[in-house]
């Protein structure tokens, strides 16, 4: 079964457009680079069934310039909240996008990357992703890390209908480095994969996945491949 998911996995690719005009992080996707990126759609995890409902769609977007990886997601949300408001807490108990970056091509270490809707950052190295220490893999930080939200709508109020809410993400590939790796660049392979968790009210809470795992988010097997345009 790990061999068939991983090959699932492979089949999986988001290309990134090398961008010399620069991104600003503010989570609004007006520069050149975005509006030429080709997004991915996530799926259903458990089903790996594509999402009729544009209503709460997610697009994934990469970018890269000569010492950062940008990424970006836009999650069309009619509910839209969060309770959490310091760095490193259980950001997936709630609403949260996910990042999975794994840079040295060892299955069981990856950086992982989380933000609210209220851009409240989680950031951790998995080093066993069957047996999670979560106080230890929370420790790490990206010293480097930048994120930004912007919304449709009206944070934390339950009874308004909202429209969307946009993350942007950029990760210096100096950062990547530290967590294992010595020399990270835009020539590096990357294996990574993109999630959502969304809990609207009145209905269930839903996992969305760009290559599903079918089960828990902490499958690495399941990873699709980041590459590189020049």
């Amino acid at each position: 079964m790990a061999q068939c998911a991983r090959q699932a996995g492979l089949e999986y690719i988001i290309r990134a457009d090398r961008t010399r005009a620069g991104v600003s992080i503010d989570g609004l996707f007006d520069e050149p680079a975005w509006r030429t990126a080709s997004p991915v759609m996530l799926k259903e995890n458990r089903s790996g069934h594509t999402i009729g409902d544009d209503r709460i769609s997610t697009r994934v977007m990469t970018c890269y310039d000569d010492s950062t990886l940008y990424i970006g997601f836009i999650c069309r949300d009619p509910d839209i909240w969060t309770r959490f408001t310091q760095r490193d807490e259980h950001l997936w108990t709630e609403e949260a996008v996910e990042v999975f970056i794994d840079v040295d091509d060892v299955p069981n270490t990856y950086v992982e990357i989380e933000v609210s809707p209220a851009n409240v950052l989680f950031d951790s190295y998995i080093v066993d992703p069957q047996n999670i220490d979560i106080p230890a893999t929370a420790a790490f930080n990206l010293p480097g890390i930048r994120t930004a939200v912007s919304i449709a709508g009206t944070l934390n109020d339950r009874d308004d209908i909202d429209h969307r809410w946009n993350v942007e993400i950029a990760v210096p590939f100096s950062d990547l480095a530290m967590a294992g790796t010595e020399d990270v660049t835009a020539g590096t392979g990357i294996k990574v994969n993109f999630f959502r968790l969304d809990k609207n009210q009145g209905t269930a809470s839903a996992g969305y996945a760009w290559s599903p795992t079918h089960g828990r988010f902490h499958n690495p097997a399941a990873f699709g491949r980041l590459l590189f345009k020049k």
